[in-house]
């Protein structure tokens, strides 16, 4: 008989808690054996749908948990929450963003790597379908890329965590398409949006910050592709597939990039706010 799986939820705040202990219901081989969260309102709601009881401590669960998904809504609060969990064999998701800075997703990373622990996490833009049918495109004919454009919404002065806290689906989106090679950045906000462009080798991509809508074109010399996202919830899925097959030992190889998208969105912050064209090596 395979063991049951213990799964523990740390971030009752956030509506992906919700979804991913929901999503938890369908699959027999893991169970739920409890949650943190910082907000009294949310633990209670949280206790009351899915009946398990909210800890005091996040660390709680340490040494009790196979798995732990940290949906804490402020990325600041991501790596001292995931901390306690980077021990041999646990798997941890961590959402969007990863952490809050580019030095705190640095030593999480480094961390996970060290204890032998099997990290995933970040946004779930980067399961979108129409967004890998151009990422696709984009492989196939990179050489021929002369440019490309993305739009999603934003709230720059959210209460978790500022610009970071939705800055990071737009981001992700660019990355899935175009890959992290990211080599210079350039922004400025005007208002509730921010204008934003990422230089790579050979061309440049526009991200705008504060649209309704998210989409995605890149042009080529023969012309261009379009793709847009209209279903963010049914992404939740596509990343908690990946966290399962890590806890069931069916996907055991550390993934590439998971950081990616804190070191794209810290970079165009610190340029919107300096005026500065920012080069990637230097942020810190």
């Amino acid at each position: 008989m395979k063991q049951i799986k213990r799964v523990a939820i740390l971030g009752t705040e956030n509506s992906h808690a919700r979804a991913f202990a929901t999503l938890m219901r369908t699959c027999p081989e893991m169970t739920l054996i409890g949650a943190y969260g910082a907000e009294p309102a949310a633990n209670e709601r949280f206790t009351a749908d899915f009946g398990v009881s909210c800890a005091a401590d996040p660390a709680a669960f340490a040494g009790q948990a196979d798995g732990v998904m940290v949906t804490a809504r402020n990325g600041a609060a991501h790596l001292a929450l995931a901390r306690p969990y980077l021990t041999p064999g646990t798997v941890l998701f961590v959402d969007k963003p990863l952490c809050g800075t580019v030095a705190e997703t640095a030593e999480l990373e480094c961390a996970a790597h060290e204890n032998g622990a099997l990290l995933s996490g970040g946004s779930c833009l980067q399961y979108a379908p129409s967004l890998l049918r151009l990422r696709d495109k984009v492989n196939a004919a990179r050489t021929e890329v002369i440019g490309a454009s993305f739009s999603a919404p934003v709230e720059l002065d959210s209460p978790y965590g500022g610009f970071l806290f939705y800055a990071p689906h737009l981001v992700q989106m660019c990355l899935t398409v175009l890959g992290g090679d990211v080599k210079s950045v350039r922004a400025i906000r005007q208002g509730d949006h921010v204008a934003a462009t990422l230089c790579y080798d050979s061309f440049c991509a526009s991200l705008f910050f504060g649209c309704d809508t998210y989409t995605a074109s890149v042009s080529f010399r023969t012309g261009t592709l379009f793709g847009s996202v209209k279903n963010i919830p049914a992404l939740y899925a596509k990343e908690f597939s990946v966290f399962r097959a890590q806890l069931n030992g069916t996907h055991r190889a550390a993934l590439t990039g998971l950081s990616d998208h804190v070191r794209i969105a810290c970079a165009i912050e610190e340029s919107y706010r300096t005026g500065n064209e920012i080069l990637l090596q230097t942020i810190s």
